[in-house]
């Protein structure tokens, strides 16, 4: 193998772990959001306490995900005209800053 090409490798290995670094640091930030702005009064806190933000790599392909443990976290999301949602609206508002942040590590 050429030495440009184990360089090309190895850049392309570091780049992966950046990606997936920066997915995990994001996933962290968005978690503390939603907990944060949660609109719901807190019965038992177990509602606010089950928000999580976690990464998954598939492929070449690394996921984001912000979600709710509980049950009826879906009720939250999408009863009551979605008066008590907070997944969606964190994360479209996250949407710039994500792309943000991955472009300037790609650059």
């Amino acid at each position: 193998m050429s030495d440009v090409q184990r360089n090309l490798d190895a850049w392309a290995k570091r780049q992966r772990g950046a990606a997936v670094a920066l997915a995990q640091s994001l996933a962290g930030q968005l978690e503390g959001r939603v907990k944060k702005n949660a609109p719901w009064t807190d019965r038992t806190s177990n509602a606010r306490n089950g928000l999580f933000g976690s990464t998954e790599v598939r492929g070449d392909t690394v996921y984001i995900r912000v979600a709710h443990s509980m049950e009826y976290g879906v009720f939250l999301e999408l009863a009551n005209d979605g008066r008590f949602a907070i997944l969606k609206p964190t994360v479209s508002g996250a949407v710039a800053e994500i792309e943000g942040s991955y472009r300037r590590l790609w650059q």
